[in-house]
């Protein structure tokens, strides 16, 4: 390890350059990772690492360099004031938008996980493992994950914040069978502080129990589904990921940027869907998207995207706020110092509503509910691969079913919208779970209550 790996982050100075605007992202990484395959150890791995991204702003231009070497960043600082190499041009003003705060937000100091040693964290994993050791379970993987994040950012402008980020957990992939047919889940038990764990690990052993039974049932008894059109419940996870995909990345403002029919389309106070809709993202809220400041220091705030089915905002990073004439939304995030922030999401959920699950599911007569997913993706047209999924007949879950797609054209889904749980659901994604450009996994957060939709296409 160099000598500037042990520097805390808050003793560097920085000398920034006359007559630019700059600033400096430090940050310090520790991560431990411990694989079971079928209950043999296969992998252990630690990982520590610090470094800075550096950022200079001249003529409408960011200019970029990220390093490990502490000590060189007053150098490198010059040399990027110095640069010449891109014409003038882009959006002028960025750093006007920028406001200068001086922060220290650091809420993990007295619990750091990567203090934890490793024999407890194995032997916490190895407490799931009997619970997998039947029958039907063909196979397992169970990983044990944590990292501790800290970041200091400061600019020539006087901005000067602290803050950190820890996240730790199992997550348990499994391939349970019956004959022919096989079923490929997933069952985590995650938070911020390995305390918490250990009190809540008993009840979450006994839940995964329960979770093996409910998907050996689904396995053995799923039948397929005719495509077409069903009136369609989302557990709140799908219901998270849905408003993720199919609406939060086209509220990423930089997708926007040098496209003006997507820009008339995503116009302020068009109608978007159903007057029961409401969709933020919040970087404050506590989770795995959770995100005091961003990567340009500045922080984050409830922004709602859609307000009573109308569109009400975007989100931003600076240079997209300045090229709209908006503000500032505290979504310039980045995935490391060795990457520039770009616009990402936080934590977004759909709003809560006024039904309570019982009678969300009392007024349908025959439809589908969605209780888990594979994988998503969207942006006009959004699409769901279901992993568990039922038949709702006279308001009331009955068998299960096999689901390929769930698709459709989110304005329109949207749209069909009929009925909002009044409890929202934001289950801790362990080990991030966002792609964008370069950019994966990035932690996030989704969620939301269970919504029901009428008229969604099932294939």
């Amino acid at each position: 390890m160099s000598d500037s790996d042990l520097l805390d982050l808050g003793d560097i100075q920085v000398v920034f350059p006359a007559g630019v605007y700059a600033d400096v992202r430090l940050e310090r990484t520790i991560d431990h990772r411990i694989t079971l395959r079928d209950g043999a150890l296969d992998d252990v791995l630690t990982r520590e690492e610090t470094g800075a991204l550096l950022r200079v702003l001249k003529g409408g231009r960011w200019y970029y360099a990220s390093t490990t070497e502490l000590d060189q960043i007053d150098t490198l600082l010059a040399e990027l004031a110095a640069s010449t190499a891109l014409a003038p041009g882009g959006v002028p003003n960025v750093d006007a938008l920028l406001a200068i705060h001086k922060a220290d937000e650091r809420r993990f100091l007295a619990e750091p996980v990567d203090e934890v040693p490793l024999a407890d964290k194995l032997a916490f994993l190895r407490s799931f493992s009997p619970f997998l050791d039947r029958a039907d379970v063909r196979t397992w993987t169970s990983r044990w994950m944590d990292q501790r994040r800290e970041r200091r950012f400061v600019s020539s402008r006087g901005a000067d914040v602290r803050h950190d980020y820890q996240e730790a957990g199992v997550r348990i992939g499994f391939n349970i069978g019956h004959e022919d047919d096989s079923l490929e889940e997933r069952f985590s038990h995650a938070g911020h502080l390995f305390s918490a764990l250990l009190a809540e690990a008993p009840a979450k052993r006994a839940k995964l129990s329960a979770y093996l039974d409910h998907c050996a049932h689904f396995v053995a008894n799923a039948v397929s589904v005719d495509p077409g059109k069903y009136a369609v419940i989302l557990s709140p996870e799908v219901a998270g990921v849905f408003a993720h995909e199919s609406f939060g990345h086209k509220s990423e403002a930089d997708f926007m940027l040098g496209d003006p029919s997507m820009l008339e389309e995503w116009k302020i106070g068009t109608p978007v869907g159903s007057e029961l809709l409401s969709i933020v993202d919040d970087g404050a809220v506590l989770g795995s998207g959770y995100s005091p400041f961003d990567d340009e220091g500045q922080r984050s705030e409830r922004t709602y995207l859609v307000r009573d089915g109308k569109l009400t905002g975007r989100l931003h990073a600076a240079h997209t706020a300045a090229a709209l004439s908006e503000q500032c939304t505290g979504n310039a995030r980045a995935m490391s110092f060795r990457f520039e922030p770009i616009v990402r999401m936080t934590t977004t959920w759909i709003k809560e509503g006024k039904w309570t699950k019982e009678a969300l599911f009392a007024e349908v007569e025959d439809g589908l509910f969605i209780e888990t997913f594979k994988h998503g993706s969207g942006m006009s047209t959004f699409t769901i691969a279901p992993g568990l999924s039922w038949r709702i007949r006279d308001g009331k879950i009955t068998e299960p079913v096999r689901v390929a797609v769930v698709t459709g054209n989110v304005f329109e889904t949207l749209g069909e919208i009929d009925g909002l749980s009044d409890t929202v659901e934001l289950p801790f994604l362990l080990g991030g779970g966002c792609g964008k450009f370069e950019q994966w996994p990035l932690s996030v957060g989704f969620g939301g209550p269970y919504v029901r939709i009428q008229n969604l296409n099932i294939a």
